[in-house]
Parts: C-alpha cells; structure tokens; sequence
C-alpha cells in the first residue's frame, strides 16, 4: 500500500492520506489526527523522527522531501502544487482532465531539523534550510536559509540560531536510542 513505512511509524486513525504508493515515511515518524496528505506526481518523503501535526496538508504533485528530526506545526500546509493563477488555465475545473488546466508543479524540500510554525504556508519550489526554523502564521515564497530563524508574510530571515548544540543533540539521541 504504502512506498515504505519505516518501524514504529504512528499514522493515526483519522489522518487522510491519498495514493500511497507515493508516499514513503520513516521510522519512529508520526502523522496525526486531522492531517491529509496528497501524495500525487512525484510524492511525499518524509524521513526518520519526523512529526506531522494536526490539521497540516500536504499536497504533492512535485515532490515533498522532509529531512529527518523535520516538524510541521498545526494547521501547516505544504504545496508542491497550485493551479495557475495568472489565465492560463481554470481553476479546479476537472471535467476534461486537463486539458484546460494549467498546474505549477515544483517540489518542495524541508531539511533536517527544520520546523514549519503552526499555520504557515510553504509554496511549491521553495527549499527550507536544515535547522531552519519558520514562526507561526508566515507565508513562505522563497527559500529560506539553514540555521536561521524566520517568519512573516512573507517570510524572511530574522536571526542566526545554534548548530552545534542541536546537532550534538541528535548524536545523544541516536546512540540513546540504538541502545534500546
């Protein structure tokens, strides 16, 4: 059914999510109650101690890739496709397929350690950079730096956050857990 599900992956009972076969999800990763997620086109990826949150969408069509340690907030919404805004095509219109569509289907990359804050927006082509952390509520349209935190509508780079200390985090956290 699924691409690839990882050991203890927690999907809940009333999370959504359409054509599996595209959507792979790693170990000890959770996807709550409430959250749908689209795995058309090129898929979902979404790595290993990844936490998926109420009410989040993620719609594929372009590939959404979480990095492992990755978070998305409440009511986040990921979209790695939207229908054409500008008149080239109508908008939802299925009944001809698509022929008088017209989709922007770009992927969407989330690094390692990144966290998307509760109700933010991530457009499709947009790459958030490991340890990136986005504040609650932003519209992100860009792609955002590594290590940094940002928010706003739209979002920008606010300040500078710490590596090392989350990076040796993880290296605890791992050799913990291998021990189990």
């Amino acid at each position: 059914m699924y691409k690839y599900l990882g050991k203890n992956v927690t999907i809940h009972s009333l999370a959504k999510i359409i054509y599996p076969e595209n959507v792979s999800i790693g170990r000890e990763s959770v996807v709550d109650d409430f959250t749908f997620i689209d795995g058309s086109g090129r898929g979902v990826e979404i790595g290993e101690f990844c936490h998926i949150t109420l009410h989040c969408t993620l719609q594929a069509g372009g590939k959404i890739q979480m990095g492992d340690f990755s978070a998305i907030g409440p009511g986040g919404i990921i979209l790695a496709c939207t229908d054409d805004y500008e008149g080239n095509g109508f908008i939802g219109l299925k009944v001809f397929g698509e022929k008088y569509r017209n989709h922007k289907r770009k992927d969407v990359i989330i690094g390692r350690h990144a966290h998307i804050g509760m109700g933010s927006i991530i457009m499709p082509g947009v790459t958030i950079g490991e340890g990136c952390s986005i504040g609650a509520g932003s519209l992100v349209t860009k792609d955002m730096p590594e290590w940094t935190i940002c928010y706003g509508s739209p979002c920008s780079p606010v300040r500078e956050k710490p590596r090392e200390k989350q990076l040796q985090m993880e290296r605890d956290f791992l050799e913990e857990y291998s021990e189990r």
